[in-house]
């Protein structure tokens, strides 16, 4: 899922250099993988209870659970021409996946892409500007965009033992990096409920946290699923700030098909 972290808010400046010509593609074998069913996302507007938008995530992961790639589409509450794309790879990091995101409603785009072990490639277009871009050298643990949700699932123990998580989010839109916190808030049996917030005490005056329901699930080996996210989005129309959204999502019921991933 794409996790927006608010950092959208602060309007850092940074230097950036002109782009000429993307990074290649990453080149992916052909090897057995199964898709697993569309999964969507319903954002209400958090004033009106308005729907706005919604979002399809289609996931591909290997046989052994490990997720490959993402597509993910996003549409208004009426109508059908898209308001914005994405296409995730985590290939070379599963929780900093390379991305590309075309917000066509805003006429903006981000992107990033791996250069070495511990190097980013972020880069970021507003309409009617030309692209910037900046090489980040980024300690671990490092977080981008919906390989968010996947760092949290895998540590999730930890946060059910009332343990903070700490790590280091890449902003493409503000060419940069960030220390944020997750945090328990509260939990059931079933369910537990994470706040996100910048560890910055400066920043956190300025940046409303996020917070993330999971559903923990009766079966000790199931993944945990985010069922409910509340706070700043990625999706705006044109000169309008982000969306403060509730995002509720469905999970469908059929198992994943095996197929065949050939690019």
């Amino acid at each position: 899922m794409r996790i927006a972290l608010p950092i959208l808010l602060l309007g850092l400046l940074v230097s950036s250099t002109g782009w000429t010509q993307p990074p290649m593609a990453p080149q992916i074998t052909p090897h057995m993988s199964r898709q697993a069913p569309t999964i969507v996302g319903y954002a209400y507007h958090e004033r009106t209870g308005a729907l706005f938008f919604t979002e399809a995530y289609r996931n591909r992961f290997d046989q052994q659970g490990r997720l490959l790639s993402s597509a993910v589409e996003y549409r208004p509450a009426q109508g059908n021409t898209p308001l914005a794309s994405k296409a995730l790879d985590y290939a070379k990091h599963p929780y900093a996946p390379e991305f590309t995101f075309a917000n066509h409603a805003a006429d903006y785009q981000e992107a990033l892409y791996w250069q070495g072990p511990d190097q980013v490639l972020v880069r970021c277009k507003e309409a009617g500007e030309e692209w910037r871009e900046r090489r980040l050298r980024i300690p671990e643990p490092v977080v981008a965009d919906a390989g968010f949700d996947a760092f949290l699932k895998d540590n999730m123990d930890t946060l059910r033992a009332g343990q903070p998580l700490q790590f280091n989010f890449i902003n493409p839109a503000r060419l940069d990096w960030f220390r944020f916190r997750a945090e328990p808030l509260e939990q059931s049996p079933h369910t537990i409920t994470l706040r996100v917030y910048p560890e910055n005490t400066l920043l956190r005056w300025l940046v409303d946290p996020i917070l993330l329901t999971y559903e923990l699930g009766t079966n000790p080996d199931a993944r945990p699923q985010l069922m409910h996210y509340s706070g700043q989005t990625n999706m705006q129309l044109s000169g309008d700030q982000p969306v403060v959204a509730n995002i509720f999502y469905e999970y469908p019921q059929q198992p994943a098909q095996p197929i065949v991933n050939l690019f």
